[in-house]
Formats: structure tokens, sequence, C-alpha cells
């Protein structure tokens, strides 16, 4: 009996992870890509649309013979609230969003804090649950360094050593992750390419360079969180960081973009630079020989990509604890 009730988790699974891309599927890619049986598909589907999980969606153009159903992840099954943190000048500011499962922002509000305090996330977490009775996790985008939801760095040194999940959790009752941001974004990417290795590269306008990797579609982040915080390359002392960043930020993560060529070899490089960006991205691969450089492209939404890897890192803590439950 446990052997068949955990088959049947893993074929939902399989099933929520195909719809998980926000796609209409049809019975045919699903049996394709799940390597279930047509009735075994099709009693899993009538189950996942009782519980509201997936929507029919509609039929797609005839091939031939009947118009083949379509089905698709329902949205609004769920919202997801998200907590981004931006550096000002003098401060910070606090962006919360409400999106549905797919990514879209249904509400957003900012505001700005001299400090950013663990209880100005919370308050927000919480004020966001209040206006929208479905979100069902909360979200946080550390610019830094997270473990088990402990701030360990944070360009927001006001959360340095605050249990972020503990705090948010408690507060509001619901399920809380917090990621960092460029890893966040990398998800964002990867979804937009979808290859086998891929890397985003943020140079923010204050503080230093983030890498955010995707490794055979599972976000990478090594064994304490820190991997792709560039900066602790031994080769720059913090001080010459800055310099190299004043005087010529297009070079320094050239240099950066080659370590990680060597470590890493991804596929696809997404590169953001706030500020003294060079519009030529053939500029940052000047150290990397022409046959081992990857392709590299512009990010100029960030926090576009963002929302859209916070989506994805919901939807997966979700199926997890939807498979615990059952």
């Amino acid at each position: 009996m446990a052997n068949t009730e955990e088959l049947k988790k893993r074929n939902i699974r399989s099933v929520l992870s195909c719809l998980g891309d926000g796609k209409a599927w049809n019975k045919a890619d699903l049996v394709e890509a799940t390597g279930l049986s047509t009735g075994a598909l099709t009693q899993i589907l009538q189950e996942l649309q009782g519980t509201g999980e997936v929507l029919f969606s509609g039929t797609a153009p005839s091939t031939g013979g009947r118009r083949p159903k379509e089905f698709v992840l329902n949205p609004d099954y769920c919202h997801v609230a998200q907590l981004t943190i931006t550096a000002l000048p003098e401060g910070y500011r606090i962006c919360r969003k409400t999106c549905d499962l797919n990514g879209v922002v249904l509400a957003e509000y900012a505001f700005d804090s001299a400090t950013c305090t663990e209880q100005d996330l919370v308050d927000a977490a919480r004020s966001a649950c209040a206006k929208d009775e479905r979100i069902g996790i909360v979200c946080i985008a550390n610019p830094g360094v997270s473990i088990a939801g402990k701030v360990v760095v944070s360009d927001a040194e006001g959360l340095v050593g605050s249990d972020l999940i503990a705090a948010v959790s408690s507060a509001c009752g619901v399920s809380t992750v917090v990621e960092n941001d460029v890893n966040a974004a990398a998800i964002g990417l990867w979804e937009d390419h979808r290859t086998e290795s891929l890397a985003l590269l943020y140079q923010p306008a204050r503080y230093y360079v983030g890498v955010g990797m995707v490794i055979g579609g599972r976000l990478y982040n090594g064994a304490t969180h820190t991997a792709g915080e560039l900066r602790y390359l031994p080769f720059f002392t913090e001080e010459e960081q800055d310099a190299a960043l004043a005087a010529d930020p297009t070079d320094l993560l050239a240099k950066q973009l080659a370590t990680l060529n060597c470590v890493m070899n991804p596929g696809v490089v997404g590169i953001c630079v706030e500020r003294g960006a060079s519009a030529d991205l053939e500029a940052y691969l000047r150290y990397i020989p022409r046959e081992f450089q990857p392709r590299v492209v512009a990010v100029d939404d960030f926090d576009v990509k963002i929302e859209r890897g916070l989506a994805a890192i919901a939807r997966d803590v979700l199926l997890n604890e939807r498979e615990e439950k059952r």
C-alpha cells in the first residue's frame, strides 16, 4: 500500500512539475513527459482539477483528429508574498509584492527604511497576508547569504543575525523562504533559456558582484550557501574592488567572469550592471579564449527576473509540502 501511495505522489509531482512552467499542456505531451499511461494521467488530472490546483484551459487546434484538451496550473490556487530589498544612497527600499504562481504581480507596495530591520520585513509580510487570504508562502530576497533562513551576510547590515524564517512564519502563519536575490534572478533567467548550465552576474552600483548559478535546472547554492559570492575572491581586497568598480567596472567584471568560467563553464551568462555598463557584451569576455566562451546575454529586467525566480521557488516549496501532506 505504501509503495502504491509513494508512486502516486511521484506521479502527481511529475504532472505538477510539467505544468509549473506556466504553459498549457495537452494529455499527449504530458504522457510523453511523465511516462504515465493515458488512463493514469486522466485520473490525476481529474483529481487535481477537483482540488483546484489545475484548470482546463481549452482546446488546441486540431492536427487531424479531435482537438486536444489543454490544462494549466491554476496560478491563483495560492498566492506568494515577495519581499525584496534595494540599497539607496541613504537607507533601503523594501518592496512588497503579491504574485500568483506564475509570478504575475497582483499588488505592489514600496516603502523606505533607514536601516531595514527584521521587524520591517515582518510588518511587510504581515500586511501582505492581511490583504490577501490566498497567500500561502512568503519569499524574501536577501542581498547576501542566508543559511536555513538565518541571515549571515547582507547588504542590509541590520538584518545580519536575523532568523527571518522563524520571525516571519511565526507572525504570518505561512511557509517562509529566504533566498539570495541574485540566485532568485538566475532562476528567473533560466525560465527563459532552460539550458543545462547558466549563471547570472549582477553588479550593483554600490556593492560587490553577486552570481547566481543554475545547473541541471536546479539552483546551486554550495555547501554554505556562498557559491557565487565573488566578493570573496582572494585576488582583491575590498578596497581594491571598490577602486576597480569606480575606475573600470567592465574590466573588473570581465576578470570575475573569467574566474567563474574556469570553475563552472556555464553555457549561458546573463550580465546585469547598474552603472558603467558596456553596451558591448563581448567586452566581458576579453580574458576567456574564444573557443571556451559562454553565450552572454544582457539582463535589463533584474526585478522581473527576481519575481519569476521567487515564484518558481514558491512552486517548488509548495509542491514538496503538498507531497508530504498526502
